[in-house]
């Protein structure tokens, strides 16, 4: 708190500074106009004056105390033609902004021009980014986001070309899964924040506070090599050149959930922060593990200390709720320029779902057949705080840093038939919270040496923590005989399970600290770029299952009118006693690990042309070495004898990059890597965890290894004009021992997944991407726009028999969709400030869990997406914005075989919201 006084004051008095001034200010971006790369060291001077600047590293220039005039405004470059502005008015306690392109061949004007800033979070200037890439990428910039109804980076993703989202927050990409992609917030490794996933979970971070988010595809040495499907390199947004305020606010409303009723239960004060207040947490006078040495009546003592919170409780939902404040400045501090941008978001929303959920036996009999409801509410917040500061115009610093909070409460009530185990009537309800986190703080530094060849350094240090807490996750299962008349009884046994009765508690915690360099120096027409990385990760999991059980001493005898009980009273206090209930703690040793992963890497490549054939092929070559080692530390099922998992892995891994140049606006590209990946933490950690959601459990397989991938890329692409682009990709994976999540038959448990290796699997597709105005056709469509992309792919697995599996070959990979579409339809017309989108998406049906062969894969169906937006702009700076999404709500089906196996409800949602900027 005293330190956001102090910085609150500092920056007041920095703008008392600025404003008292009776003279003005200069300020802008030189780039090259071809490139879209900032020119370092351009000269800008105000003509028949001494008042000028050089720019920096981003190609930003600062001139101040400029006196009220009108002026000529020169900008050189020794390798661009020089361009006199003219007519350039400055005034007194004002800041010009004034960005200018260079090229070559330039033809003076005799008027002001101010062109847009080249900013990254602008489609154009993103093209231009993917355009000038030594890699193959696809990305979504600002511009994109704003026009969309997305509300977080998962949303995002999936109009990025070859992406699909699981879950609404996991990213697939060209038919891989979730685990074959690494995600980067502002090039600093991500950590999971999911238990059971290698991955991280995207709708964590707020969609408005982002610039850009770039998937590489291709693999080029300066780039971690855990990743094959993409790289996803998420970009917050960067400070203005001058105070600038945003503030943001809009409702929303869903139908069958907003106003209507809503099922709740008592849950904490702070839930609305996604924070529990301890509610949800064990009493700390409960013991830290049960053991044989508590007596019965103690152990119905400690059983009396639970809260008994398993009402379900009827509510009316509000309408969901999304708000956005940013502030952001470029001033002057000790001569030089510093800039700093915070920003808060906040969003919360409620969702009820219509649930079916069946599962099958190998005969096609059913296991299990249930119909149900989950009310959901969640809530979302983050901010960010970035300062940059220049020591000169040729070395800048950076300190960034983005944090955000989400959790989602969830009450299920599923009723319905277990015909397995003699069969029963069955009516099931589950509270589950859930709150995550995740913090990214980066501290960085760039310096240019002109007396060094123009070289380049680049430093880093980062560290970013994750934090998952499920406190009481609550499952209880009622029960009678098929057919029979008889009341419901809340069916207990004589110890805790994972399925009914129990009371879940797990906390993940994880953080990564990582450092590294890049240096880069041009010879001639070379460019050589050489740098190390160290990356340390450290994951903790603790988990605790108490479960209620029958209190049934040496006579046997129960009061068995406790349960027929309604769900609110048959856990009270009083009905822990003898010849009534009580509580144990499922013991496991592997309920509790703790793990880490060290990586060091260093790489050298080489950027230079050649010409062939009269057109420039430009080569982007070397190799990687990482070296890895991960560790698990857990404890044997019985708790007795320590159980260390350890897997080290060397791996060099090369690559290489041509991009043949056609012309300016085209390029034809080849890429070829080896890169690798690795096992999660969790995955190698035999802990085993029951899925309520799909009634399935889940384990860990400590004997997996990491999986070798080599990836070949070809691609054409052009940029036929400004903001337009049109590509065709081919790309084709081989992988070896490719990991993957599979169900397995015989467990204790019923159904259960693990992790596994396949021996080898191909993954191979194309990719179609368009995006171009419609003034083509007639002028009068000139403020019409189209983009378009399609990814079609295919794979193939080879798995050998097991002792669990049989040979299976033919199928696709895990996740793997066969295509993915994305259509959008834009209409802009500045002068009115209309802003009108109509957006499509829908993928392939895809294989969720994949099954040993004496069963069928679990597959999602597809759904057609399609989503609505329009901005109105109301006066200078105020923006009316109304979105639909998901306007044909049509329900999400997995089958298994010819069945359906699950099935969740979807509504359309309803924003209206509305914008200010000062």
């Amino acid at each position: 708190m005293r330190f956001s006084t102090k910085f609150i004051l500092l920056f007041l008095f920095m703008q008392i500074l600025v404003f008292s001034q009776t003279n003005g200010v200069l300020t802008g971006k030189v780039i090259d106009s071809e490139t879209g790369e900032a020119i370092i060291g351009a000269n800008v001077f105000l003509e028949n004056t001494s008042l000028g600047a050089a720019t920096d590293l981003d190609g930003k220039y600062y001139i101040k105390s400029i006196p009220t005039n009108t002026y000529t405004i020169v900008f050189s470059y020794i390798t661009h033609t020089t361009q006199r502005i003219q007519n350039v008015e400055i005034t007194s306690n004002a800041t010009k902004q004034l960005d200018i392109a260079l090229k070559q061949n330039v033809i003076e004007v005799e008027e002001v021009i101010v062109q847009a800033s080249a900013s990254n979070a602008y489609e154009s200037a993103l093209l231009n980014q993917q355009k000038k890439s030594s890699s193959i990428s696809d990305g979504i910039s600002a511009e994109q986001i704003k026009r969309a109804p997305d509300a977080t980076s998962g949303d995002a993703l999936k109009r990025v070309t070859g992406v699909t989202i699981n879950e609404n927050k996991f990213v697939f990409v060209r038919g891989t899964s979730e685990r074959y992609s690494v995600a980067l917030l502002n090039n600093a490794t991500l950590p999971s924040t999911e238990p059971d996933k290698k991955t991280f979970a995207f709708d964590l971070l707020p969609a408005n506070l982002l610039e850009n988010t770039v998937i590489t595809k291709s693999f080029t040495p300066d780039n971690p090599g855990d990743f094959s499907g993409g790289l996803v390199k998420v970009n917050t947004i960067d400070f203005p050149s001058k105070l600038t305020i945003n503030l943001n606010y809009s409702t929303s409303y869903s139908e069958n959930t907003n106003l209507n009723n809503f099922s709740t239960y008592s849950g904490g004060k702070t839930d609305f922060l996604g924070i529990d207040d301890g509610t949800r947490s064990l009493p700390s006078s409960f013991p830290a593990k049960f053991n044989s040495s508590y007596k019965p009546d103690e152990v119905v003592g400690f059983a009396k200390l639970l809260n008994n919170n398993w009402k379900r409780e009827s509510t009316k939902a509000p309408l969901n709720q999304s708000f956005l404040f940013s502030i952001g400045d470029g001033t002057s501090l000790i001569g030089q320029e510093f800039g700093f941008i915070a920003a808060l978001s906040y969003k919360t929303s409620y969702q009820n779902s219509e649930l079916q959920r069946n599962e099958y036996e190998a005969s096609g009999e059913k296991r299990f057949e249930y119909n149900g409801l989950q009310s959901s509410y969640s809530v979302l917040w983050g901010g960010l705080l970035n300062f940059s500061y220049k020591i000169s115009d040729l070395h800048k610093i950076s300190f960034k840093n983005t944090y955000s909070r989400t959790a989602d409460d969830e009450t299920t009530f599923l009723k319905g038939f277990q015909f397995s185990d003699a069969g029963s009537e069955q009516e099931q309800t589950a509270f589950r919270y859930v709150e995550r986190e995740v913090y990214s703080g980066q501290f960085s530094g760039e310096h240019h040496f002109k007396s060094l060849n123009d070289s380049k350094l680049q430093w880093r240090f980062n560290h970013s923590s994750t934090l998952r807490n499920e406190p009481d996750y609550r499952r209880v299962i009622y029960g009678r005989e098929i057919g029979s008349s008889d009341p419901l009884n809340v069916v207990l046994g004589f110890q805790a399970n994972l399925k009914n009765g129990g009371r879940f508690f797990s906390y993940l915690k994880e953080f990564s600290n990582s450092g590294g360099t890049d240096y880069s120096i041009p010879i001639d027409q070379f460019k050589i770029k050489t740098g190390l990385n160290y990356d340390y990760r450290f994951r903790s999991f603790n988990s605790r299952l108490i479960g209620v059980i029958v209190n049934a001493p040496g006579n046997g005898y129960t009061d068995y009118s406790i349960y027929t009980l309604p769900l609110e009273e048959v856990f009270s206090p009083d009905n822990f006693r003898k010849n009534g209930l009580s509580i144990d703690e499922y013991r496991n040793g592997t309920n509790n690990y703790d793990a880490n992963q060290t990586t060091g890497a260093a790489y050298l490549m080489a950027e230079f042309p050649i010409y062939v054939l009269g057109n420039e092929l430009k080569i982007v070559g070397g190799f990687r070495f990482e070296s890895s080692n991960q560790t698990v530390n857990t404890m044997d099922l019985a708790e007795t004898n320590p159980l260390n998992i350890n897997l080290k892995n060397n791996d060099i891994l090369p690559s290489l990059n041509l991009t043949y140049r056609l012309s300016e606006s085209t390029n034809l590209r080849f890429a070829y890597s080896n890169t690798v990946n690795r096992p999660e933490l969790r995955e190698l950690a035999p802990f085993i965890y029951y899925d309520f959601a799909t009634q399935t459990s889940l384990r860990g397989n400590e004997n997996i290894k990491r999986s070798l991938i080599k990836n070949y890329d070809i691609r054409f692409e052009t940029y036929p004009g400004f903001g337009e682009f049109v590509s065709v990709s081919l790309f084709y994976k081989d992988m070896t021992d490719a990991i993957e999540q599979v169900v397995i038959s015989g467990g204790s448990l019923g159904s259960e997944r693990t992790f596994m290796n396949a021996n080898k699997a191909i993954n191979y597709g194309l990719e179609l991407e368009a995006r171009t105005s419609l003034q083509y056709i007639a002028d009068i469509l000139s403020n019409f726009s189209i983009n378009a992309n399609y990814t079609r792919v295919k794979s193939d697995v080879t798995l050998y028999q097991t002792e669990t599996t049989i040979a299976r070959t033919g199928r696709p990979l895990q996740g793997q969709s066969p295509y993915s579409i994305n259509m959008g339809l834009s209409y802009q017309n500045i002068a009115s400030g209309t802003n009108v989108n109509l957006l499509f998406n829908k993928i392939g049906t895809r294989i969720i869990e994949v099954a040993n062969a004496y069963e069928e894969d679990v597959v999602e169906k597809p759904r057609d997406l399609i989503d609505f937006s329009i901005t109105q702009r109301l006066i200078d700076d105020v923006d009316l914005k109304f979105t639909v999404k998901d306007l044909l709500g049509k329900e999400q089906i997995f089958l298994q075989g010819d069945k359906i196996a699950r099935k969740n409800s979807k509504t359309s949602s309803y924003s209206l919201g509305i914008s200010l900027k000062i």
